[in-house]
């Protein structure tokens, strides 16, 4: 049976422990060996790791239990006689401990304050132990030798020992739980454990003189496993609880004799140091041996408990139950009844006793082979292997009008003989009264699908409960879409809610049905007319149960009513004219009026060809005559409708219009063709702004080949006059550093100046030049790229050795900053050299002396970033728009007059969107510019 978690301690029971740690540890320090610097034993440390244990959750709680074990600990090692420092360190090391081994304890407990029920929990509790043991052990091996204490080592080894035993001992004491009594009566308890009678007392006598025999003489080392047999039958018959408290009892004589010197452990070569600890680790066998087996034998006990409290509450369902129950058992010759309640013997017709024994198919009747058959059918191996169960309907033997709901499911597990429990229930008025249902539903839905019109069944709160097939089809919404809907939530009912809701609160006393017409939308969008019949239908006690509406779609009827009158009166935009089989006009409407400035009765009876322009049908058709004109128009009409084609209407003032006109052929029910349909609209204004928007057009076409072919011929000449221009200017800067150098003549010094005047404007021709023919290149598609493998690394060093000479006889601080490894990008060198050439060349010009450049190179995932920065004369914002068009020159640049073209940035953007990359810009005016380029990586 199972038992209640453990409650925390309260604050008088907390302060009693503190209590009690002082006084205990005081003990064993006082009653430690002479010659030991620390007690054998110290039980304190038990009591310390159950109140941590039981102590409520809470950080502040836990704070204050911590704090009073220190002050407790430490008085009773400073009233024992030791020094404050190792008192002050005694208990804070006894703390620490507590604190390990309680919190081990409580994270294993999920609710409530931690107990020792199980094998488990005992578990929990060595890894606590021995956790908490280690924790001051190592903290005596580092303080002993600074504290006087003695050898670390050994030390360390005794206290791990005694504090081990000692919560082993203590802490099962304090949290076995005690078993709760069994509620149900003295006639179900479970058999006495032992407590009862004289057991308990003989128990401990004999307990108590085999630790006298053991522990009194100083010679009896063989026999120290006769108390453990006493100990052996207390975990068999007592209970944990009891154990573990003669444990605590046990322990405290076994320590008390061994430090009288007494008892296998003491005296001899051990010493008395040593044969303590062996004593406390002989106790902590004990514990580890005795205790599980207590553990285990009440688990036992508590399974066959909640056995015993299952099965009787097994037996009272079953006997009292309402419902027919069986319990079958398998056996060499068939399923057959093992018992029987009263309810299943009077829905099956016979007595308990009768049906006992008999087959399970000779009582039940299940259609396909048998209730039998279900429950036992072959199993993987070929053999019969047992069902987990069924369910289903069958029926009673010697009764055919009879139907029972069967529940079968296997309540044994085993290698026994399966045994199962059938439930039964009678549903036979059930059965009948469905069926009777069922019958009605049919004939209803029949009634239903074979109508043609709308046919919405609600409940009283307007909610649509059933649909025939006919509403599917001539709405499109399906039972799915309406059903659960109410009626103003729908496209198909009335418009107004407040009208469906004044039919279902004051419906028609008389009976009659209530006849409404009203618009209903399909679901394609459709706008049907239909005239709704509702009314109500009464159950037997004359109140109302359901609503029933009934549409006919009517749309067509209405629509054939007002097919002429609303002909008649379409836009003025369009004229409709009606035609008899001779190609006379028989009816006109007002379009056709004001399109030909005529009334009806001055065109009835006219022919049509008289609207058309005669010159016209002449070119068309090649004659004027109306029935020849009449039977070339209607020769090519079919069932379909002709297409638009214009032609010129004249109308009664003699005024030519274009009219796009089409005809079609009218015929009766029968299929015989009683006329045409002219229907035409006045285009006239609509083709000449056609017209125009033609001649606009042809126009702009031409401006823009003018254009381009301007524009091909300026790019012709630019790549021309750059040829021209490059090959002079080439052999000019040759010449000049011929001449430069002595080759041919030495200079003058006042000479030196001009030539590098010459030389450094060359130089400026031929990049000009060069930029020029890129950029026709560019626009004429002739440049080509290379793809090679760049190291951008590298050439940010030849762009660095490059503009050296920018630098000389400048004032500039100039930061080059790129990483140690290559990177790599796949792309044209030469291009990438001059976009890294003139961000830079841009940025050492366009900064004064004094001020700072930075060129930095870098990797990002899939990209190398290159920025140029400088704290030159920047670029106002309203300007940046068209930074890198060409020619664009910054009205700062020309304001300060610094040279150049505007070409240089129109290049890099252009190099670097056809390498796949990108450049943006901050900059403001006079506050410097950064320029990003990013560009792809190698993949």
């Amino acid at each position: 049976m199972p038992t209640s978690r453990r409650a925390h301690l309260s604050a008088p029971w907390t302060a009693l422990v503190l209590v009690a740690v002082y006084a205990v540890g005081l003990g064993s320090v006082v009653l430690r060996p002479a010659d030991n610097p620390v007690a054998v034993w110290w039980p304190a440390a038990g009591l310390s790791v159950a109140l941590v244990a039981l102590t409520r959750p809470g950080r502040r709680e836990l704070a204050l239990v911590a704090l009073a074990l220190v002050v407790a600990t430490g008085l009773s090692n400073l009233t024992g006689g030791r020094s404050w420092q190792v008192s002050l360190f005694f208990g804070v090391a006894n703390t620490a401990e507590a604190l390990v081994a309680g919190l081990v304890l409580r994270a294993s407990t999920a609710v409530g304050a931690p107990r020792i029920g199980d094998l488990r929990d005992l578990l929990r509790l060595v890894v606590a132990t021995v956790l908490g043991a280690a924790t001051i052990g190592l903290l005596l091996l580092a303080a002993a030798g600074p504290l006087g204490l003695g050898v670390p080592l050994e030390v360390s080894r005794t206290v791990f020992t005694s504090h081990a035993a000692a919560v082993l001992l203590v802490v099962p004491a304090v949290l076995v739980p005690r078993r709760p009594r069994d509620p149900s009566g003295p006639d179900e308890q479970p058999a006495p454990r032992g407590a009862a009678g004289l057991e308990l007392p003989a128990q401990v006598v004999v307990t108590t003189l085999a630790t006298a025999a053991v522990f009194v003489p100083q010679d009896a080392l063989p026999l120290t496993f006769v108390p453990l047999v006493p100990l052996t039958w207390a975990a068999l018959r007592l209970g944990p609880r009891l154990t573990a408290l003669e444990l605590v009892v046990f322990a405290a004589a076994v320590t008390v004799l061994t430090q009288r010197g007494e008892g296998p452990f003491a005296g001899g070569e051990l010493g008395p140091v040593a044969g303590a600890g062996i004593a406390q680790a002989y106790l902590a066998c004990a514990v580890l041996l005795t205790l599980p087996l207590a553990l285990l034998l009440e688990e036992r006990n508590r399974l066959f408990d909640e056995v015993r409290s299952e099965r009787r509450l097994f037996r009272a369902n079953f006997t009292d139950s309402l419902v027919g129950q069986l319990l079958l058992r398998e056996g060499p010759d068939g399923l057959r009844v093992d018992e029987a309640n009263q309810t299943a013997a009077d829905l099956l017709g016979r007595s308990p006793d009768d049906l006992v024994g008999c087959e399970v198919d000779e009582v039940v009747v299940v259609e396909d082979g048998g209730l039998a058959a279900r429950l036992v059918r072959p199993g993987a191996g070929g053999g019969a292997g047992p069902a987990a169960g069924w369910r289903g309907r069958g029926g009673v033997a010697g009764r055919a009008d009879a139907r029972v709901s069967i529940s079968v499911s296997r309540i044994s597990a085993g290698a026994g003989a399966p045994v199962w429990s059938v439930q039964l229930l009678d549903v036979t008025a059930e059965q009948l009264a469905h069926r009777r249902l069922s019958d009605a539903e049919k004939l209803t839905s029949a009634t239903l699908d074979t109508t043609a019109a709308i046919i919405l069944v609600t409940d009283l709160d307007a909610r649509i409960v059933r649909v025939n097939a006919a509403t599917a089809e001539m709405t499109g919404y399906t039972e799915t879409d309406l059903v659960g809907k109410r009626l103003w939530e729908t496209t198909l009912a009335p418009d107004s809610a407040h009208d469906l809701e004044s039919l279902f609160l004051w419906p028609n006393r008389s009976g009659a049905p209530v006849v409404r017409e009203h618009d209903a939308v399909t679901l394609g969008g459709e706008r049907r007319r239909i005239v709704w019949s509702n009314n109500l239908v009464r159950d037997e006690d004359g109140m109302p149960a359901y609503a029933v509406l009934t549409g006919i779609d009517v749309t067509t009827e209405r629509a054939s009513a007002g097919l002429v009158t609303h002909l008649m009166q379409a836009a003025v935009s369009t004229a409709i004219v009606g035609l008899d089989a001779r190609g006379r006009i028989s009816v006109v409407n007002s379009g056709a009026e004001h399109l030909l400035h005529r009334e009806s009765v001055d065109l009835v009876g006219l022919p049509f060809t008289m609207l058309l322009d005669p010159e016209q049908l002449q070119a068309r058709l090649g004659c004027t005559d109306h029935d020849a004109v009449f039977a070339a128009l209607t020769a090519s009409l079919g069932e379909e409708e002709q297409p638009n084609r214009d032609w010129w209407w004249v109308d009664g003032e003699g005024e030519r219009r274009v009219v796009s006109m089409s005809l079609s052929a009218t015929g009766s029910d029968t299929g015989a063709q009683v006329g045409f349909l002219c229907v035409g609209r006045d285009v006239t204004e609509q083709r000449r702004a056609q017209d125009l928007v033609v001649a606009a057009l042809e126009k702009e076409r031409t401006a823009v080949e003018r254009l381009q072919a301007i524009d091909e011929a300026k790019n012709e000449f630019v790549s021309t006059v750059s040829h021209e221009l490059r090959t002079p200017v080439t052999s000019i800067v040759g010449y000049t550093e011929l001449l430069q150098d002595g080759t041919l003549v030495a200079p003058a010094d006042d000479q030196l100046p001009l030539l590098d005047s010459i030389a450094r404007n060359g130089q400026r021709l031929i990049v000009l030049c060069n930029d020029l023919l890129l950029l026709s290149g560019l626009d004429s598609g002739d440049v080509s790229w290379k793809a090679e493998e760049v190291d951008l690394a590298a050439l940010l060093e030849a762009v660095r050795e490059a503009t050296a000479a920018l630098l000389v006889g400048r004032d500039l601080d100039v930061a080059w900053e790129r990483p140690a490894h290559p990177v790599v990008a796949l792309g044209d060198g030469s291009q990438l050299e001059r976009v890294l050439l003139n961000l830079v060349g841009n940025a050492l010009k366009f900064t004064e002396d004094g001020g700072v450049v930075r060129v930095r190179l870098e990797s990002a995932p899939g990209e190398a970033v290159l920025v140029v920065s400088d704290t030159g004369i920047g670029i106002p914002v309203e300007e940046q728009d068209g930074l890198f068009e060409r020619f664009f020159r910054s009205s700062t640049a020309q304001e300060q007059a610094i040279q150049g073209t505007g070409l240089g940035l129109s290049i890099v953007s252009s190099v670097v969107q056809a390498h796949g990359g990108s450049i943006a810009v901050r900059s403001a005016h006079l506050e410097g510019s950064t320029f990003t380029v990013r560009l792809p990586l190698k993949s």
